[in-house]
C-alpha cells in the first residue's frame, strides 16, 4: 500500500528539528519526504494537527504478565516474586500467554509502541499475537534452572529457527537473571546464542539484594558474572542496572550492551532509581521499557518519560534534555534491539511511525514541542499508528476492532488461571 501523509509536522530523531512535510510511504518503507508530484497513493492522512514521529520501542516487556496486572499488595521485588508470581506462573497454559499477550499488544498500540523486547514463556502464542496484531517484537523465552536436557534453550532456538526469516518477529534468548541460573547454565547459553547467532535479553542489577547474593556466591558483581560467562559476546540488552559499579559500566561500555531503563517499575517494587547521565555520559546505550504490566501497571512509553524526567531531577549526576529522553524512547530502543532502519523517520527505513494530535487542550500553547511530548501528551493523543508500512490504528480505532472480545477472554483466562 502507498500511504501519503500530507502536511504534518514532523519530528524524524535525526535531530530535535520540527519542520513541516509531506511523508511517502511505498510498502513497508518510508520512501521519500519533502513534496512529490509522481506519487500515486492508495490512502492519504491529512497531517495538519498532528506531529508525526518514530514509534515508540518499549525495550523490556513480560507481555502476557497483563494476566497479573494489579494482582498482590504493594511489596519489594523478591517477595512479589516469591509469593504472588511465581505460583500462578507455574500453572500457566499456552493459551493463557496467547490472550494476556493480545491484552497487551492492544495496550502498547494504542499507546504508541510499535516495536518491542519481550522475555516470557509459550513463547510462540506472543509470536502469533504479534502477526496477528502486527507489531514488531523481539521475543526470547526466559531461561532459569533448573533446565533438564536444555530442553528450554533447544525449545528457545526452535522458535530461533522458525522465525528466521520473518518480518517483524526476532528471536533472542532470554537467561533470566543471576539468581535463577549459575555459572554453567549462563555459559551454554552464551555458546548456543553464538553458534545460533542470538541476540540476549537478561535482567541486571535490579536490587541491592541481587548484588549482595551474587557476592557472596561467586565474589563478583552480576556484570561480572554474566561477562565471565561470555553473555556479553552476544549484542545484549540489560533490562534495569539499578545498581551498577564503575567496573560494571566500564565492562558494558566495552561489550556494548545497552541497558533499558524501567523507571515506574522499579519505583513501584521500590528497587531503586537508575541515574541516566552517569550512563548516557559514559557512552552507554539508554533505552526505555515499562517491565511488565504487574510491576508497573501499565504499558506506556509515554509515563516512563515523565516519570524519568521528573525523577531523574532528583536521582541523575545531571538534568536529562528532552532530546535524550526521545531518543531513549526511540531510535535507542531500536538499537538495543538490533532492528535495522528503525526508529527514525528517513528515506528507505521502515515505516514504524505515530501521529499525535497536538492541536487540543494540553498540547495548547506551543511554546516547546519536544516539552510538550515529555510532559503533556496523554495516550489518548495518539490518533494513528503505522508499522511497516500498515496502518494498524486509524482515527483512535483499531482495524476489524477485535478488543472487547480480547478483554472478555483475558478476563476468562485469568480466573481458570486463579482456579487451577
Amino acid at each position: 500500500m502507498n500511504i501519503l501523509i500530507k502536511n504534518t509536522q514532523l519530528l524524524t530523531m535525526e535531530d530535535e528539528e520540527i519542520k513541516t512535510a509531506n511523508i511517502y510511504i511505498e510498502d513497508d518503507k518510508i520512501s521519500y519526504i519533502g513534496s512529490r508530484e509522481d506519487f500515486k497513493s492508495d490512502r492519504v492522512i491529512d497531517g495538519k494537527n498532528f506531529l508525526t514521529m518514530p514509534g515508540f520501542v518499549n525495550a523490556h516487556t513480560h507481555v502476557a504478565m497483563t494476566l497479573f496486572r494489579n494482582y498482590g499488595p504493594e511489596t519489594d521485588l523478591m517477595t512479589w516474586l516469591n509469593d504472588y508470581i511465581w505460583p500462578l506462573e507455574d500453572k500457566l497454559k499456552a493459551e493463557d500467554v496467547y490472550y494476556g499477550s493480545k491484552l497487551a499488544l492492544l495496550e502498547m498500540i494504542k499507546a504508541g509502541t510499535t516495536s518491542f523486547a519481550d522475555m516470557y514463556f509459550f513463547c510462540e502464542e506472543t509470536a502469533k499475537a504479534c502477526k496477528e496484531m502486527n507489531i514488531r517484537s523481539q521475543i526470547s523465552r526466559g531461561l532459569a534452572i533448573p533446565d533438564h536436557g536444555f530442553s528450554k534453550i533447544k525449545e528457545n532456538i526452535d522458535l530461533a529457527n522458525k522465525y528466521r526469516e520473518d518480518k517483524l518477529i526476532d528471536i533472542g534468548l532470554g537467561p533470566h537473571a543471576v539468581y535463577t541460573s549459575d555459572l554453567d547454565y549462563l555459559k551454554k547459553i552464551s555458546d548456543y546464542a553464538q553458534e545460533y547467532k542470538l541476540p540476549i535479553h537478561i535482567h541486571l542489577s535490579e536490587t541491592k539484594k541481587e548484588n549482595e547474593d551474587c557476592y557472596k556466591n561467586y565474589k563478583m558483581s552480576p556484570t561480572e558474572l554474566f561477562d565471565k560467562a561470555g553473555i556479553f559476546k552476544n549484542r545484549t540488552i540489560a533490562a534495569h542496572g539499578v545498581y551498577l559499579s564503575d567496573n560494571d559500566l566500564d565492562i558494558i561500555k566495552e561489550n556494548n550492551v545497552s541497558v533499558v531503563h524501567n523507571p515506574s517499575s522499579n519505583l513501584k517494587l521500590s528497587s531503586g532509581f537508575l541515574d541516566l547521565a552517569r550512563l548516557i555520559d559514559k557512552g552507554i546505550n539508554v533505552c526505555l521499557g515499562t517491565d511488565s504490566a504487574s510491576s508497573n501497571n501499565k504499558l506506556s512509553i509515554l509515563r516512563e518519560m515523565e516519570v524519568s524526567m521528573l525523577v531523574s531531577k532528583l536521582y541523575s549526576s545531571r538534568p536529562i534534555s528532552y532530546i535524550e529522553m526521545l531518543q531513549m524512547a526511540t531510535v535507542n530502543g531500536a538499537k538495543a534491539l538490533g532492528f535495522d532502519k528503525v526508529g527514525m523517520i528517513k528515506e528507505s527505513y521502515k515505516a514504524d511511525l505515530i501521529m499525535i494530535d497536538i492541536n487540543n487542550e494540553n498540547h495548547t500553547p506551543h511554546n516547546d514541542i519536544l516539552s510538550s511530548l515529555c510532559f503533556s501528551t496523554y495516550e489518548s493523543d495518539i490518533k494513528n499508528v503505522i508499522i511497516g508500512g500498515n496502518i494498524v490504528y486509524r482515527d483512535g480505532k483499531f482495524n476489524n476492532d477485535d478488543s472487547e472480545n480480547i478483554i472478555l477472554k483475558t478476563k476468562r483466562q485469568f480466573e481458570d488461571l486463579k482456579a487451577r
